[in-house]
């Protein structure tokens, strides 16, 4: 800090030289004032984010239901599980006849794959587990009718990226159509409308689909080939699962892959690529079946449009 202060100019002086003195006089600051920053309201903001994070969990977990857990914790481990089982459902409690990557799903291979949203995840999640609790229906009702128990080890269940799969196989002495027709022997016709009974609860739509082995189709008709077999075979399946009850509109496709996409890639020509599937599909609008603890609820119909 700089004061002048003025001198005597020679008026009652004692002779001084009539010029202003100059006095420099020094404030010392205080010794603490430079060495806080703002470092510390970084780490606090950081400490009460992550409360905030730690708090939100735990609401979070105390409003989630037992299924949703239960399915979030399938969705995550079940990708492992896939890669050393297969994740297919034998009937019968075993293991799949096949791997499930040995069966082709039917979608569109140039897709790119989008990162799911925390909204799929837990729809998917939720899905899971209706899909699981579907296959455990399916297999009560099948054992519980004498006469299908004979086909236990041709029914499949497995899940997959387009939904809830259910494949009836061909066995030998066990077929499901006639030989060269697409006419349903009656135990054939009786386990898809128990499939159709167990889905009739669902919103979701239904894939269907039609497979021969590799073997030529040997008919009169020199146009028709496994084809229009596997095509026929899949419509027939189609006209049982509506007389059980299945809304026409629940139909998403009816198809007939002939033999281009076998159960058993290495054995083109064995008869269980002789098969029906229905894929239950997952939900395009977020719809799922409701759970109540006596099994599954049919959604409201304002949910269902």
């Amino acid at each position: 800090m700089v004061e002048e202060a003025a001198g005597g100019d020679g008026v009652g002086g004692t002779g001084g030289s009539g010029g202003n003195v100059i006095i420099i006089k020094k404030k010392s600051r205080g010794g603490h004032a430079g060495h806080h920053g703002g470092a510390w309201k970084v780490a606090y903001a950081d400490f009460v984010t992550a409360m905030m994070a730690f708090f939100l969990l735990l609401w979070l977990l105390s409003t989630t239901s037992k299924e949703q857990k239960e399915g979030i914790a399938y969705y995550f481990n079940r990708v492992n599980a896939s890669v050393t089982t297969g994740g297919g459902v034998g009937i019968g409690g075993g293991n799949n006849l096949i791997d499930t990557k040995q069966q082709a799903p039917h979608s569109s291979p140039n897709v790119p794959a989008q990162p799911d949203s925390a909204e799929d995840v837990a729809l998917k999640a939720n899905e899971d587990a209706m899909f699981r609790q579907i296959s455990e229906e399916l297999k009560k009702a099948v054992m519980n009718i004498p006469q299908l128990k004979a086909l236990l080890e041709n029914l499949l269940i497995d899940i997959t990226p387009e939904g809830l799969r259910i494949t009836i196989t061909d066995s030998q002495g066990r077929e499901l159509f006639e030989n060269g027709n697409a006419k349903m022997f009656p135990y054939t016709e009786q386990m898809i409308g128990v499939v159709a009974n167990v889905v009739a609860a669902l919103p979701n739509e239904l894939a269907l689909g039609g497979h021969t082995d590799s073997v030529p189709y040997r008919g009169d008709n020199p146009a028709y080939s496994n084809w229009e077999l596997s095509g026929d075979r899949a419509n027939e399946m189609r006209k049982v699962l509506m007389r059980e009850g299945i809304k026409e509109r629940r139909v998403n496709r009816v198809a007939g892959y002939a033999s281009q996409t076998p159960l058993l890639p290495d054995q083109p020509e064995n008869i269980k690529n002789r098969r029906l599937t229905v894929v239950v599909l997952r939900s395009k609008r977020g719809t799922v079946a409701k759970f109540d603890q006596e099994g599954l609820v049919a959604p409201n119909r304002a949910e269902v449009k």
